[in-house]
């Protein structure tokens, strides 16, 4: 463990900007959150009645979970648990592997070695990180729930059940960067566990198989029960499992070489047969592809299980109101649960397609562009060769995770399929504005594209509360996708044209800013 403290101070300095505002904004989310619940229902009444539409609304049960009590602190947790479980456990994943994996990959960490830096202490100082920063976020967000009338007590159990799936996640990305030696192996195998661990939420909170819940961290932040009971001991299993997952870790870190994995490579043949600069970015993304492909596919088919028979479940007058005013009077329960869900998941692809179009990013952060455009290799051609599969991997990723669920609901895979890549353009435009970063700010690229997208997401949430205005939400491109399966292929063109020419525009700037400005090695 030598070193540890000198590469916590080194983190620090690293995410200087990112690391405050991503504990400032989710600590300030609860806040908002309560203050908008108190102003929009005043009394217990409209409090009972809102909670009683969302229990009977599949899709909410399966993106929130249940509400275990109908006063202001329970719909604030409610309406928090899940989504702030998600982005905690996002951005978890994305530090611990960018201060450890990443570090190997480009050489750093060899070169620390060299010096008085003890072997375990790279992923120490790592989780030291991350694991104090999820728990500021969450003692941080206590203040403003108390300040809204709620009970100390419980406001510290709802800031640390938040801060559970983050810790949570940071082990699991610990565990990943083990087994694989590309960053972006182990942070798609860490989404796509990810994916499938809030599938298993998802489908335990609205199936009925109540004890799926207790397999995944996402459920585990649920069933604390802040503010409907304070179950504290459930913290116990997080506590336990972060210990095991992180102790496997270090364990299996002093069983493979620095900038190795435990996965063995496969051999190559004895004459290279890389067939340009395409091949050669097939052979860095194709694991990463591979791998969330069958993430998604298997979250996909948990998705049609989970709305497999809704129609008939929930058939409440309450519920056939809120279906016939989100999809129109022909519109059915599976199809408002789907665009729901869909809506969330295309943003986790877009997560998946960012690491990718940030890929050429880091080759030349790391310098290996640099050796590779010494070569007769164009600086357009090396970049179109990452944009290409940043682009065609989402489409995939869409396509596979919307056939499952057709396949798994009805056997409708090519019209679910259909309806789930109308997010594609949402999804390509924050790929071009990762595009044009990387031409414009390269040192900044990936810390800006990450804040941004995290904004996106927030200003979805807040939007969903009419926090914000209609101007501010506009800006996130995920609200401008019109939802086929309710409002039909026709009501799609223009938004979805408009959407694909923003990206092209933003990829085409990037690209063209990339051949212009000097190669920027070092991170």
């Amino acid at each position: 463990m030598t070193g540890t403290w000198t590469l916590i101070r080194l983190i620090l300095r690293r995410d200087r900007v990112l690391l405050p505002v991503w504990i400032a904004i989710s600590a300030l989310l609860p806040l908002s959150v309560a203050s908008a619940t108190a102003a929009l229902y005043t009394d217990q009444a409209a409090r009972d009645a809102f909670a009683a539409a969302s229990m009977s609304n599949p899709a909410q049960l399966a993106m929130r979970g249940p509400v275990y009590e109908a006063s202001l602190g329970g719909l604030t947790a409610w309406t928090l648990g899940s989504s702030g479980a998600l982005i905690g456990a996002l951005v978890s994943v994305l530090l611990v592997i960018r201060h450890t994996r990443a570090e190997e990959e480009t050489g750093r960490r060899e070169l620390l070695a060299s010096g008085v830096v003890g072997r375990h202490a790279p992923l120490a100082a790592a989780l030291t990180v991350v694991l104090a920063a999820n728990l500021l976020l969450g003692l941080l967000s206590v203040p403003g729930l108390v300040g809204q009338g709620l009970p100390v007590g419980s406001s510290v159990l709802f800031g640390l059940s938040t801060a559970s799936a983050g810790w949570a996640f940071a082990a699991v990305a610990a565990l990943t960067v083990q087994l694989t030696a590309a960053s972006g192996t182990a942070r798609g195998l860490a989404v796509a566990v990810g994916g499938v661990l809030f599938a298993v939420r998802s489908v335990a909170d609205s199936g009925g198989v109540a004890w799926l819940a207790w397999l995944s961290p996402f459920g585990w932040a649920r069933l604390t029960r802040p503010y409907a009971g304070d179950r504290w001991w459930v913290l116990a299993v997080v506590v336990v499992a972060v210990a095991a997952l992180t102790a496997v870790a270090f364990a299996l870190s002093t069983r493979r070489d620095v900038a190795g994995g435990l996965l063995p490579a496969r051999r190559g043949p004895a004459t290279g047969t890389i067939q340009g600069a395409y091949g050669l970015a097939w052979r860095l993304h194709r694991s990463a592809l591979v791998g969330s492909g069958i993430g998604f596919c298997l979250l996909g088919v948990l998705v049609g299980v989970a709305a497999h028979g809704m129609d008939a479940q929930v058939d409440t007058p309450q519920f056939r109101e809120l279906v016939a005013t989100i999809g129109g009077p022909g519109a059915s329960i599976s199809e408002v649960f789907f665009t729901f869900v869909m809506y969330v998941l295309s943003q986790l692809v877009t997560a998946v397609a960012l690491v990718s179009a940030l890929r050429a990013r880091s080759e030349e952060a790391g310098g290996r562009a640099e050796l590779l455009l010494a070569a007769p290799v164009g600086r357009v051609r090396w970049a179109l060769s990452h944009l290409v599969f940043a682009l065609a991997g989402p489409a995939l990723l869409l396509a596979v995770m919307g056939a499952a669920a057709g396949l798994a609901y009805d056997g409708g895979a090519l019209r679910v399929a259909g309806a789930t890549l109308a997010y594609l353009p949402a999804v390509w435009t924050m790929v071009g504005f990762a595009t044009l970063l990387v031409g414009v700010l390269p040192r900044q690229a990936a810390a800006v594209s990450w804040s941004v997208f995290g904004l996106i997401m927030l200003v979805d949430l807040l939007a969903e509360f009419k926090l914000v205005d209609g101007s501010v939400r506009d800006l996130s491109p995920f609200v401008h996708v019109p939802a086929t399966l309710l409002e039909g292929a026709s009501a799609a063109v223009v938004p979805l044209l408009g959407l694909t020419s923003v990206a092209g525009v933003l990829a085409a700037g990037g690209v063209a800013l990339l051949r212009r400005r000097d190669l920027v090695p070092s991170g």
